[in-house]
């Protein structure tokens, strides 16, 4: 009988394998051109927003996780200010990362900048790491060790409001 302790422990998955092999190298490399990075941090920046991209779409269907938005939409998952630049980067290079989106959430994965509660006081970063844990792809702690951040300013000019 194999008791628990016995048996080895899971190795996380590697999450840039949640997309083809040439999405990856496109969103890496624009990434590592653009911010003028070395290619090894590039790809390890794309593979923790390619995690955030496949915790955002696990979670959407779990309607006991997350918090709402003032309009009333539901967000599961945030990023931290590493992983926000990597999406930012990618949504410029859109092929790509439409690709990406396609390939971990079966369509397009909108960006929708926010500042909310949960992010100032830090519960929006627990249901977040609770999300990409649960993916089973590794979670790297130099992305995610820090607060969540809006990439928009607290209380932004709205068109048409003045």
């Amino acid at each position: 009988m194999t008791t628990l302790a016995e048996q080895p422990a899971r190795i996380a998955d590697d999450p840039r394998t949640l997309v083809s092999g040439e999405v990856f190298d496109k969103l890496a490399r624009h990434f590592a051109a653009v911010q003028e990075v070395t290619q090894i941090y590039a790809e390890r920046a794309i593979g923790q927003m390619l995690l955030m991209l496949r915790a955002h779409a696990d979670s959407q269907h779990d309607l006991d996780f997350g918090r709402l938005l003032p309009d009333g939409r539901s967000y599961r998952v945030v990023p931290t200010k590493p992983v926000d630049v990597a999406w930012h980067v990618s949504l410029q290079h859109t092929e790509p990362y439409l690709a990406a989106c396609q390939q971990i959430a079966g369509g397009f994965v909108h960006h929708v900048p926010v500042l909310t509660e949960g992010m100032a006081d830090g519960t929006s970063m627990d249901y977040t790491r609770k999300a990409l844990d649960a993916t089973g792809y590794y979670v790297d702690p130099e992305f995610w060790d820090s607060a969540a951040e809006s990439c928009c300013p607290p209380n932004p000019p709205q068109p048409g409001r003045g």
